[in-house]
């Protein structure tokens, strides 16, 4: 191990997630955004009237499935309780289209899955 922590690594993969949306054209809206003790939203971005709710996952194996197959049902309840709650405390319009995608940040290597919802 290199002495990094979990929490250095994920602050890590936020930031490369961060930076891998802003050159796919995103504007960052939020990172961190928490609501209470319902949950909290890793990236919330912006694009051409998308909202886009990113949950980012880091692992240095694919083992088990690796990041892709880290988010489990009550993860993607929280994250959609918590985006409710942003929606309605930032956006006056409703009629913004939303999604939640997953960044999975692998061996290095950004895997974005989009509409993880559906």
């Amino acid at each position: 191990m290199d002495g990094a922590t979990l929490k250095d690594r994920g602050d890590s993969a936020e930031r490369i997630a961060e930076d891998f949306l802003q050159k796919q054209g995103f504007e960052i809206l939020a990172v961190n955004y928490r609501f209470g003790r319902y949950g909290e939203i890793d990236i919330v971005a912006h694009r051409d009237g998308l909202v886009v709710f990113a949950e980012v996952k880091s692992r240095e194996t694919d083992k088990f499935g690796g990041g892709r197959y880290a988010v489990s049902r009550k993860k993607m309840r929280s994250l959609q309780t918590t985006a409710r709650h942003f929606i309605a405390h930032r956006f006056n319009d409703r009629d913004r289209l939303y999604r939640f995608d997953l960044i999975a940040i692998e061996n290095g290597t950004v895997h974005w899955i989009e509409d993880i919802a559906r």
